[in-house]
């Protein structure tokens, strides 16, 4: 059996932060926090204004590619957060769960802030320490969590505005010529998870 190397600082102790304050997501408008440490709840919200104005900076770090113009952003703001929270969820699901003390189980809530300030439930769902642990996480695939995830639950407003969003998606590509070269993000399976 060969030892890994010892890691160069020991890992935080739980309940620390899952996302520091200076980090490229924070910029985004995501911010992270613990509802409760006991039992553990952790809610992350995306502010939508904050996120839609740094569009161009995704864009050019190559989250969305520039087939995302200005006027298909203000068709598709959920689709597009949509797509951001299943790209960051894991590695926010696995910063807990590499906490020293981690509890073996947490519930994870995502919303979203609207322009007008109002908030609104996205997704929620249940992850274990144990489930993490399976996850080859040098190698994660798109949808490896999301299959060790428990009661998941998506809220039915936000599933139908952004099954909405994916049709014009489809469309907007359907007039592009580079279409079948696109590398926008495929269509949302957030529907599917409810069922």
């Amino acid at each position: 059996m060969a030892l890994l190397p010892a890691p160069s600082h020991a890992a935080p102790a739980y309940p620390a932060p899952i996302m520091g304050p200076q980090t490229t997501a924070h910029a985004w408008g995501i911010e992270t926090r613990f509802a409760q440490s006991t039992p553990c709840r952790v809610e992350m919200t995306i502010n939508q204004s904050i996120f839609m104005a740094h569009m161009p900076e995704m864009i050019q770090a190559g989250l969305f590619n520039t087939q995302v113009t200005p006027a298909l952003q203000k068709q598709i703001p959920h689709y597009l957060m949509n797509t951001l929270q299943i790209d960051v969820t894991p590695g926010f699901v696995h910063a807990l769960f590499t906490q020293r003390g981690a509890p073996a189980s947490c519930h994870f809530d995502w919303f979203y802030t609207a322009p007008d300030s109002s908030r609104h439930p996205m997704v929620a769902f249940d992850m274990t320490r144990a489930a993490d642990a399976r996850i080859d996480w040098a190698h994660l695939r798109f949808g490896d969590m999301a299959a060790a995830t428990r009661n998941t639950v998506v809220d039915p407003r936000f599933d139908a505005l952004v099954n909405q969003e994916t049709v014009d998606v489809t469309i907007a590509l359907g007039q592009n010529q580079n279409a079948a070269e696109s590398d926008l993000p495929p269509p949302s399976n957030v529907g599917k998870a409810a069922q």
